[in-house]
């Protein structure tokens, strides 16, 4: 296969993911969580006190908000965002360092770049202030480390190890769900491996699995007492459904992502099985992908068992799983790829990267355009811009459950975040307790962060009236998850 079809295909797959990403970081508007990592990761709070008082004291790891923090500098939430770019250059640079020390991976990376510039979960959790990104990066790079090692039997280059040893301790470090995936999608090949009786390609993964696994333990011996607190009472859905749910609608976005890498990745897998049972030929390939397929199995029945004992799973939480069957996409398209006539690999790699322009072109706007705090901000801007003497009002009741959920950053994060999209827009917002109301403007009463739709105009009207306010009408507007509710002045 010419070396030079799969680099330029790569490479274009490559700016065209890149910017989308970008642009979908800048124009996306924030939404709660975001508030959150922008709130403990603000400039001026002490690392020490920030690690002791909130990263700890969180449901995750503290990796990702070390380095939010670390690039607190990028400024507003949507230039915070870059991070997220920054760490798929990262795991750009170490998916190479493997590919180029395992060449027969070529043909699998180039179809991985395309996969993933097709899945809607590259610019949904790449456009977002939150460590879901570095999951799906690390989650990737660490699969593919995994079957370099099956294919070469060794631990490879320099590059390549140090490429498989951070992709593994980000894996194990960065999300409780990634940590488990990354466990289960390493088992089955240290147990291969072990009964192989290859000592090297054991010590190859096992080294950097334990060590990352170490200091998960560690950290989670410091955070579990913490999280079971924290999760007592929870808002992910309990259950079998629930779970069941958030695992298919994940691996179906996936699958459907691009559809000529799926056509090919089945066309493949029949080469292989073809290659072992029918031909009796060993395929080292064909073994990776058999692991790797077994270990997502794992990773699934064990997140859905845990699960069933205390809610952990949504969709987002299940982006290792994402990265894994991306890359056994890839794996099982790569050998078709190797079985095609030149002119063919050519003009299959040109229908699979213009399948993913054509992915990107719909997914784009989809992201940006998701659920944020940006639809009722620019609303009550603009009733401010009709009559600047508009009064804004917050009020704590309508966020009450958030703010008084643990971790206890929730309640200052709240008033941040209101404060934060006010600023954006250059609207003021009433002080606390107040209860002025504008003379000859309207008054606003603004509530955000309502996905469950537990407000509406009638129990709104009755919370006004009975904090004080006068209110005989009003115009209720539901925007996304919030809403605000506009006053009409008494005097026109």
């Amino acid at each position: 296969m010419a070396r030079s079809s799969l680099r330029i295909v790569a490479f274009a797959g490559i700016v065209l993911l890149g910017a989308a990403l970008v642009w979908t970081c800048l124009q996306r508007g924030p939404w709660y969580d975001e508030f959150y990592t922008q709130y403990v990761t603000r400039p001026g709070l002490p690392w020490s006190q920030a690690l002791r008082e909130s990263w700890l004291p969180d449901n995750h790891p503290p990796l990702y908000y070390i380095l939010a923090r670390a690039s607190a500098w990028l400024g507003s939430i949507p230039h915070h965002r870059l991070l997220n770019v920054a760490l798929g250059a990262l795991a750009l640079a170490g998916g190479a360092a493997i590919v180029r020390d395992v060449p027969r991976l070529s043909p699998a990376a180039a179809l991985l770049v395309l996969e993933f510039a097709a899945n809607p979960w590259s610019l949904i959790a790449g456009s977002e202030l939150r460590s879901y990104f570095l999951s799906l990066c690390a989650g990737a790079v660490f699969a593919l480390g995994l079957c370099a090692v099956r294919l070469s039997g060794q631990a490879g280059s320099t590059w390549r190890q140090a490429a498989f040893w951070l992709s593994t301790l980000l894996a194990f470090n960065t999300h409780i769900i990634t940590s488990l995936a990354a466990a289960a999608l390493a088992l089955p090949f240290l147990l291969a491996a072990g009964l192989r009786r290859d000592w090297r390609e054991a010590r190859a993964i096992g080294v950097p699995v334990v060590v990352a696994g170490l200091v998960f333990v560690a950290v989670t011996a410091l955070q579990l007492p913490v999280w079971l607190s924290n999760t007592t009472v929870f808002w992910i859905a309990p259950g079998f459904d629930s779970a069941r749910w958030s695992m298919e609608w994940a691996l179906l976005r996936t699958l459907e992502a691009n559809p000529v890498v799926l056509v090919g990745a089945l066309a493949g897998a029949v080469l292989l099985v073809r290659d072992v049972f029918v031909l009796k030929q060993r395929s080292a390939l064909a073994g990776a992908l058999a692991l790797l397929v077994v270990g997502t199995v794992l990773a699934a029945i064990g997140l859905i068992g845990l699960h069933l004992l205390r809610p952990i799973l949504i969709e987002k939480y299940l982006m290792a799983i994402v990265a894994a069957v991306s890359v056994g996409l890839a794996l099982a398209a790569g050998r078709l790829l190797e079985a095609l006539p030149p002119r063919v690999q050519v003009a299959a790699l040109a229908a699979a990267l213009g399948a993913a322009a054509l992915a990107l072109a719909h997914n784009v706007p989809l992201a940006a355009e998701r659920v944020s705090w940006l639809s009722t901000g620019r609303a009550i801007a603009q009733e401010v811009a009709r009559c600047p003497g508009t009064v804004v009002h917050t009020d704590p009741y309508w966020n009450d459950e958030v703010m008084a959920m643990l971790p206890r950053d929730n309640a200052q994060v709240v008033p941040f975040a209101y404060r934060y999209v006010a600023d954006s827009f250059g609207f003021r917002l009433a002080p606390a307790g107040s209860r002025t109301v504008a003379a000859a403007c309207p008054t606003v009463f603004w509530g955000e962060h309502d996905s469950g739709g537990r407000f509406d105009a009638a129990v709104v009207g009755a919370r006004l009236r009975e904090q004080g306010f006068a209110v005989e009408g009003m115009d209720f507007r539901r925007l996304g998850d919030g809403w605000i509710a506009v006053v009409p002045p008494r005097t026109p």
